[in-house]
């Protein structure tokens, strides 16, 4: 559990005393920080929550068989990406970078050089037991598997330490070459895997039999490209992560360029507004809430033009609340098209709305409709003073003209429920 709250805490993530955070599954991927050679051992440890040198005698055992292991680590030194730096809270990234908060330099820590020595002492002592017994790959096969990992470990090796940001404003092959060509460790380091892949070459070639010199030269042709595919691959893997981190890093910039406009075009100048109103609360509420329907709007995708009975009857909602002054808690369950009889519908239940809102004398109008294919209802409620229908005046139409004559044209019905003191309570009603 600690350990979970260290982790939300470095995402920036707040917690509570007491409060459950649940675990989220780490993605595999390989950690050079505490890596031995690619950080495969170490990224799996982190990923399935076992010692990382229980992994690593694993692959030691596997590579004395039959090499499995070597083929294993190097499929999963391709397929798993490099771990990448755990994200800061925005607060903290925005104070690094304008100086305000300063960043210690990460370092590697040295490897354990006893543990590592045991480790290479039991595998090499294993891997001449298998072979001596003769229960390991025959001798014209293992020689060349040797030369040809040793010189792929020390290749991709180099390619997995060398920073992105030294490929930066390289264009053309030097993009390409100038990383590796930058130092002179790293040409010896990649012309001495280039020897160890010649010699695996003429390992092959020496032990397979052939017919004729032709077919000699084009099986040292394949041979040639395909270790050199195979020497290339982390490169290929590497420009491949990285356009599709580019194209990522491209979507989040717009996606925070549309919002940034947007907060500037809508949130700004409604606090503007509300800025110059504070001494007036009921226009400072109506500004609040017609600003959380617009942002609510635009962060879910909802259509502005009501195409349903639902976005017809939460618009009505919004504007009875933007008229009157009161809050109109709307709940529907379900949805269908709008068609001229639910239209009928929906102007019925504004107008029950309104009359809440003008005579009943209280600050919340409760909305619950439930909507199917076969039937539609919808609740207009109110805990105002209420009213007794029958003595209403004949040229008063909202009530009968507006909700229950509009109903009945559209073959729906209307009950109010209404008493002095005890509130209203319009049901509405239509079915096909």
């Amino acid at each position: 559990m600690a350990r979970v709250a260290d982790s939300c805490e470095a995402r920036g993530v707040m917690t509570t005393p007491g409060t459950e955070v649940p675990a989220v599954p780490h993605r595999a991927d390989r950690r050079l920080r505490t890596a031995w050679l690619a950080g495969v051992c170490s990224g799996l440890s982190a990923h399935l929550g076992w010692p990382v040198l229980v992994l690593r005698l694993g692959f030691v055992l596997l590579a004395a068989s039959m090499g499995v292991g070597v083929v294993v680590y190097l499929v999963l030194w391709l397929a798993l990406p490099r771990a990448t730096e755990v994200p800061r809270a925005p607060g903290l990234e925005a104070a690094r970078r304008g100086g305000l908060r300063t960043q210690q330099a990460t370092s590697r820590p040295p490897a354990d050089l006893g543990a590592l020595t045991a480790v290479g002492l039991v595998g090499a002592g294993l891997l001449w037991f298998v072979q001596s017994t003769g229960l390991g790959l025959p001798a014209q096969v293992f020689w060349p598997a040797l030369a040809l990992t040793a010189g792929l470990m020390l290749i991709w090796w180099q390619a997995d330490h060398i920073p992105n940001r030294s490929m930066r404003g390289l264009t053309g092959w030097r993009r390409w070459f100038g990383p590796l060509l930058a130092h002179w460790s790293r040409i010896v380091v990649v012309v001495a895997g280039l020897v160890c892949l010649g010699t695996a070459i003429g390992l092959i070639v020496a032990v397979v039999p052939v017919a004729s010199e032709t077919v000699r030269t084009l099986l040292v042709l394949a041979l040639v490209v395909g270790v050199l595919l195979l020497a290339a691959a982390p490169w290929i893997v590497r420009v491949r992560r990285s356009l599709a981190a580019v194209r990522e890093e491209a979507m989040l910039a717009d996606a925070r360029a549309d919002m940034a406009a947007h907060l500037h075009d809508s949130v700004l100048q409604t606090l503007a507004l509300i800025q110059r109103q504070a001494s007036d609360p009921k226009a400072v509420a109506s500004l609040a809430r017609r600003q959380e329907r617009e942002l609510r709007s635009w962060l879910y995708g909802e259509p502005t033009e009501a195409a349903t009975v639902k976005g017809a009857l939460v618009a009505a909602a919004a504007e009875v609340e933007d008229d009157h002054g009161v809050d109109v808690e709307i709940v529907v369950v379900g949805d269908r098209a709008l068609d001229p009889q639910t239209r009928s519908l929906v102007q019925a239940a504004r107008e029950a709305m309104v009359n809440a809102a003008k005579h009943a004398g209280v600050g919340k109008v409760d909305v619950y409709a439930e909507l199917e294919d076969e039937a539609v209802e919808v609740f207009v409620r109110d805990r105002g003073r209420g009213f007794v229908l029958d003595e209403i005046p004949a040229d008063r139409m909202g009530v009968r003209g507006s909700i229950i004559e509009r109903l009945r044209r559209a073959g729906g019905s209307a009950t109010i429920r209404t008493a002095p003191d005890e509130g209203t309570e319009v049901r509405l009603e239509m079915t096909r």
